[in-house]
């Protein structure tokens, strides 16, 4: 048995019975592509400021409850607060989760309730 090594076996007589297993405290970060909500296109002008920083104009392409992806010119290391200004909204505190060539991913710090991102998909539609 070792106990910090990872793998461990009690007992059995090595023809399957007892107990193994792996003990771990690597925890796998969640993907890009593993979705805690539904992303929704859509096509509007926006503000992204990073602490201190001034704002600048991004292109909002997706929107979900926890995040958002934008296109931008602006690099980004992975765990930068930014805030993002949505017209007519106060600005939501995110925090990049990827950047990957022009496009930025961000997780909201508090997720957006879902009638908020309906408004806001039907606004960026022209059907406010």
């Amino acid at each position: 048995m070792e106990v910090f090594g990872s793998t461990w076996d009690f007992g059995g007589d090595g023809e399957g019975s007892g107990l193994l297993g792996e003990l771990s405290t690597w925890h796998r970060p969640v993907t890009r592509h593993e979705r805690k909500s539904s992303r929704r296109p859509v096509d509007m002008s926006a503000g992204l400021r990073q602490r201190g920083a001034s704002g600048v104009s991004v292109q909002v392409v997706d929107l979900s409850a926890h995040g958002f992806r934008v296109a931008s010119h602006l690099e980004l290391p992975i765990g930068t607060d930014v805030w993002l200004r949505l017209p007519g909204l106060e600005p939501y505190h995110a925090t990049v989760a990827w950047q990957e060539g022009h496009y930025i991913g961000c997780a909201f710090e508090r997720p957006l309730h879902p009638a908020v991102v309906d408004m806001i998909v039907r606004r960026a539609a022209g059907n406010a």
